[in-house]
């Protein structure tokens, strides 16, 4: 045989499977829409006797503005607490509880308004301590109870025995021009207690996490949601016999969600978010993105800022879910051992009864064209790190494949630019750098490149490093060995991603939500396997600029006698986030009222418990 014939051979048998799955996907996907504007697309796979469902809202932290952030994260918390019909014993009776505890929180929010943010962290502040130093014997008798909690504090803030100390320095932060800030406070923290005893008499109507427990009992697996930039989903694996279960489900939370537990699930929030403010990742990475977007929404963190996670009322929520919970703003994917024909007649059935809203204004905002190098430094307890990030453009913008061919060129496995030079030949990070597009695929994004400093190498050299990399790339294009690597990559990924239900539907749910054809997750491959080796340098010399760069230091803050960090903050995080929906609020609620140093020995017992449970 010809070598040329080995090698046509060759490109045959590496091709088919790339062939094969894309031919599956056109022969295999199913699509309809409702009269309503919902949209199904169904993949038939009949491998086992499972599938797999996603149902994907248009609907994430871009869509909030100033005032409500954190809204759409918070509402797909919301959505797992039932409706009209599951959940409650009697929804009459619970609609008068709900509507009393709104009441209430509107006179919290009032009074908090009158007593000013700035006065009001510092009573904050100083309630927190109060309760921190309850004696053992109050504390005891308290327990988790927070009607005694709240009851115990007004107390002592009603004698004013102790006063905030910035009050000595300065009075008129209790009372200034007539008004008597601390009573204001007084009367907040009293209506609090009232809103948590009627929650309390609240929860004797409720079953709890009925909604759950409905899936679980017939065998559901990854029950599960998630909120992002761009979009929110609804997961779930069942049994191929429970699409109506599946159907009636979501059809019921979509149209008759019922808000209940709402003010507390928010403090559950709130201490989530409370958690990633003392990770030095997460605060490193909100401050890079605050920094790079100016105009883009994409500056705004999906679970938001803490003081409009506090303010966020349940009519808000209510609204946001009337918005953009619609069926015309929804996309159903089902991927596994159904059948077409049954999936649209059930479909009809259950989800064509809901009615329309009026579609949401795409986001056509555009970040300004960045003219000069931004750079800010973060002070924390923690080993420093630096993030590179550069304005980039995203699908379907022709630059964006030859930008995703970069990124793969400077930072994916072992062979790439940034793991042989800086992490492998030089040593200066303590691992490889990674290189990502950041935080979406909606509007223009960010190149991001991250490193973290062996010791006793500083930030300053690795940067220095990385740029030399950058710019040798500029001037030598990628060799086609590397090219090809990457070309292989993709198939080799896409292949992955194909061979199961789970890859299936997500490789069509992105393209499908955000690009508006499924088709598209194989177009762009075909694109970016196009790109060329001077396309690479072209486009690093167009974007990675030092005036279309923002830099993010992270610098320790050397704190005097403290022993060093031993809590990884993100995977504990990430560990907390797979317990069970119960467990992960009792864990939220207790350490609201802990101090800083009880915080600090509590999360080294999680960690000790996550590491048990994860050998």
């Amino acid at each position: 045989m010809h070598r040329w014939l080995y090698v046509l051979l060759g490109v045959i048998l590496l091709a088919s499977p790339v062939i094969t799955y894309c031919q599956q996907l056109e022969d295999n996907v199913t699509e309809f829409d409702l009269d309503n504007g919902m949209k199904f697309i169904v993949y038939e796979r009949h491998v086992a006797p499972v599938f797999f469902a996603a149902v994907v809202f248009n609907v994430g932290s871009i869509n909030e503005s100033d005032g409500i952030t954190g809204i759409s994260h918070l509402l797909e918390h919301m959505m797992f607490k039932g409706t009209k019909t599951v959940g409650t014993r009697s929804y009459a009776r619970e609609k008068r509880y709900l509507d009393r505890e709104d009441r209430i929180a509107e006179q919290i929010y009032n009074l908090r308004r009158k007593i000013g943010g700035w006065r009001l962290k510092i009573f904050d502040d100083f309630a927190h301590e109060i309760v921190a130093n309850f004696p053992p014997d109050i504390k005891q008798q308290i327990g988790s109870d927070k009607v005694r909690e709240l009851s115990a504090l007004i107390d002592i803030l009603k004698n004013r025995q102790q006063l905030p100390p910035e009050a000595e320095q300065q009075p008129e932060i209790i009372a200034s021009d007539g008004v008597d800030y601390l009573d204001l406070y007084v009367a907040m923290k009293t209506k609090e207690r009232e809103l948590e005893e009627t929650m309390t008499e609240h929860r004797n109507l409720i079953i709890k996490d009925e909604l759950w427990d409905s899936y679980l009992q017939d065998g559901a697996r990854m029950l599960n949601a998630f909120t992002a930039n761009d979009l929110t989903a609804y997961i779930v694996y069942l049994p191929s016999n429970r699409l109506e279960l599946w159907a009636m489900l979501e059809s019921d939370r979509m149209k008759n969600a019922v808000f209940r537990e709402f003010y507390s699930e928010r403090n559950v929030v709130a201490e989530e978010r409370r958690l990633g403010e003392n990770d030095p990742d997460h605060v490193l990475y909100e401050a890079l993105m605050a920094a790079a977007f100016q105009a883009s929404p994409y500056r705004r963190p999906v679970i938001g800022w803490m003081s409009d996670i506090q303010s966020i009322t349940r009519q808000e929520l209510i609204a946001h879910h009337r918005r953009f919970y619609a069926p015309n703003n929804a996309i159903a994917i089902l991927v596994g051992d159904l059948y077409p024909e049954e999936v649209k007649q059930v479909a009809r059935r259950y989800f064509s009864r809901i009615p329309p809203q009026e579609q949401p204004k795409p986001i056509e905002i555009m970040e300004p064209e960045q003219r000069g190098e931004r750079r800010i430094t973060v002070e924390f307890d923690a080993e420093p790190q630096v993030l590179i990030a550069y304005h980039v453009p995203v699908a379907p913008h022709p630059d964006s494949y030859g930008i995703a061919v970069l990124s793969q060129i400077l930072g994916s496995g072992r062979t790439s630019r940034l793991y042989k030079r800086i992490f492998e030949e030089l040593e200066l990070t303590s691992q490889a750098p990674s290189v990502s597009t950041e935080p979406g695929e909606r509007l223009d994004n960010l190149l991001v490149i991250e490193a973290k400093p062996r010791h006793p190498h500083a930030t300053e050299e690795v940067e220095a490093a990385i740029y030399a990399v950058i710019e040798e790339l500029k001037q030598q294009p990628p060799t086609r060995r590397e090219i090809e690597r990457i070309r292989n990559q993709l198939d080799a990924e896409m292949v992955r991603r194909l061979g199961s239900n789970l890859g299936i539907a997500f490789s069509l749910a992105f393209s499908a939500a955000i690009r508006g054809d499924w088709r598209e997750y194989l177009r762009d491959i075909e694109r970016k396997k196009a790109v060329e080796p001077e396309d690479v340098s072209r486009l690093a010399t167009r974007y990675l600029t030092p005036e279309n760069r923002t830099v993010a230091t992270l610098v320790k803050k050397e704190t005097e006698g403290k022993q060093p960090e031993e809590i990884d903050l993100r995977a504990l995080m990430q560990w907390i986030q797979q317990l069970p929906e119960d467990e992960q609020r009792q864990i939220f609620m207790q350490i609201q009222s802990m101090t800083d140093e009880e915080r600090k020995i509590y999360a080294k017992q999680l960690m000790e418990r996550m590491k048990a449970q994860t050998k």
